[in-house]
């Protein structure tokens, strides 16, 4: 039935009527009376608390930020500070192992040098030795082949006085030459 021939449609025209208009007006008025008056200042409130916690927020963040500024520049202190202290103990250290290899060096020398001498006097003495045992030695088989020659014994102690005192006459020509 709702496709049949004979069925005719209405059509709906909207018409405005100045008292539903005039009420709308007035609702609308009301309203926001209503609500400007009960919703208006709790809502502003919010809004003004929200808004000075956010202005403490940014301000306890540019704090936080200065803050970590502070922090970042005394430690940056405080490394350049232990850097520069570090160098100097590094500087002392360095100072103090090269007077300690100067002051070994120095006593290694002192050894050296009075070992050499040591032996110097060792060896002069020793050959100081071995000259008066060859001298000893050499006066007597001196004495023994003038007594051979001579076919008869002479005084040792003479012969051996005369002997040396010729020996120390070679010995001294033999340094003025030499």
């Amino acid at each position: 039935m709702l496709f049949s021939p004979g069925f005719q449609e209405e059509v709906f025209v909207p018409t405005v009527h100045p008292f539903w208009v005039l009420v709308s007006v007035v609702n609308f008025l009301l309203l926001l009376y209503f609500m400007r008056r009960l919703l208006w200042g709790p809502i502003t409130t919010m809004l003004a608390t929200r808004a000075s916690r956010i202005r403490e927020g940014l301000a306890l963040a540019e704090q936080a930020k200065a803050d970590r500024e502070k922090l970042k520049a005394e430690i940056e202190r405080l490394l350049a500070e232990a850097r520069r202290e570090a160098q100097a103990i590094a500087e002392r250290t360095t100072q103090a192992a090269e007077v300690a290899a100067d002051d070994i060096r120095t006593q290694a020398k002192t050894e050296a040098d009075r070992i050499r001498e040591r032996g110097r006097e060792d060896a002069n003495q020793l050959h100081d030795q071995a000259l008066a045992q060859l001298r000893s030695e050499l006066a007597g088989m001196v004495v023994l082949a003038a007594s051979r020659v001579l076919g008869r014994e002479v005084d040792a102690e003479q012969h051996r006085a005369l002997i040396e005192q010729s020996l120390d006459e070679a010995a001294a020509n033999l340094v003025e030459q030499g």
